[in-house]
């Protein structure tokens, strides 16, 4: 199962949920007035607007990360924006209109007058929300592309080292078998077997199992170097994978996902895809 770029992330889902609750108040309150609703009829339609804005939030987030739209010329992909807001615009429109008819039918009638306004005010709302997920996107190619430079400088930096400990006889770096974590009073022993993937979190580095995760105050470039290179596999600035906990690959327009036994999938850039290819010889 894929995970949703907002559920995934706390922070990214508690100011997704923020922005929905005020949209949806101040969405309620303009027509709800301009239409003379009673109080409770703009109480409902709001909490009712935040929860249809949240769903559509997550859903088109889905479509615009996974969907094959990046991989298509501007015209095909600009008749899939439309479509997508059509049917989003409708779907947020029919079930708002159902609700209040079905649960607030002595006002229906009020409301309906307002419903040409509340579609173009919709549609401004997912113009508004294709931008951002294209400024996203957008931002997050840039980051690939910033990881493949990195990860084409490391590339070079290992065989340079490489050269130089063969010219100098200087003693390779030891392979670890068990990362020490302080949990509380106690020392947690992970077995490197045990790890799903390393992530890279500011100053340092979450590891995972499928027990738990835990933060340790390293740099990613020092377990890439120290982990068996023969499991382990940098597939992202920011991702170290463990071969033996990967399920499938996944491909999406552009992007390439994995699929880890945690139920967990985790995007690949471009350089990394290679690099899992050549250790998986496909």
């Amino acid at each position: 199962m894929l995970n949703n770029p907002i559920i995934s992330d706390r922070y990214k889902l508690q100011g997704h949920i923020l922005i929905c609750v005020l949209v949806g108040i101040v969405y309620a309150i303009v027509f709800g007035w301009s239409a003379h609703q009673s109080t409770a009829d703009i109480v409902a339609d709001a909490a009712l607007s935040m929860c249809l804005l949240f769903v559509e939030d997550i859903l088109l987030c889905n479509i615009y990360t996974y969907s094959i739209v990046i991989s298509l010329n501007i015209y095909q992909s600009l008749s899939l924006d439309i479509l997508y807001g059509i049917i989003s615009i409708v779907a947020f429109v029919g079930v708002e209109s159902l609700m209040i008819y079905y649960f607030f039918s002595h006002d229906f009638m009020l409301f309906s007058q307002t419903l040409p306004a509340r579609i173009f005010c919709l549609a401004l709302l997912y113009c508004i929300y294709r931008l951002y997920c294209y400024i996203i996107n957008k931002s997050e190619e840039d980051d690939d592309s910033e990881d493949e430079e990195e990860q084409d400088e490391d590339l070079k930096e290992q065989v340079e080292s490489t050269h130089e400990s063969k010219d100098t006889d200087v003693n390779p770096i030891p392979r670890i078998e068990r990362i020490t974590v302080k949990v509380g009073s106690k020392i947690k022993v992970i077995p490197v077997d045990d790890l799903v993937y390393l992530k890279a979190e500011d100053d340092y580095v979450l590891l995972v199992t499928a027990e738990g995760h835990w933060l340790k105050s390293e740099t990613m470039k020092d377990y890439e170097a120290s982990l068996p290179a023969d499991k382990f596999v940098r597939v992202h600035r920011s991702y170290i994978v463990n071969i033996g906990k990967i399920t499938k690959i996944e491909r999406y327009g552009q992007k390439q996902l994995l699929q880890l036994v945690t139920g967990e999938s985790l995007k690949i850039s471009i350089n990394g895809y290679k690099v899992l290819r050549e250790k998986l010889n496909l």
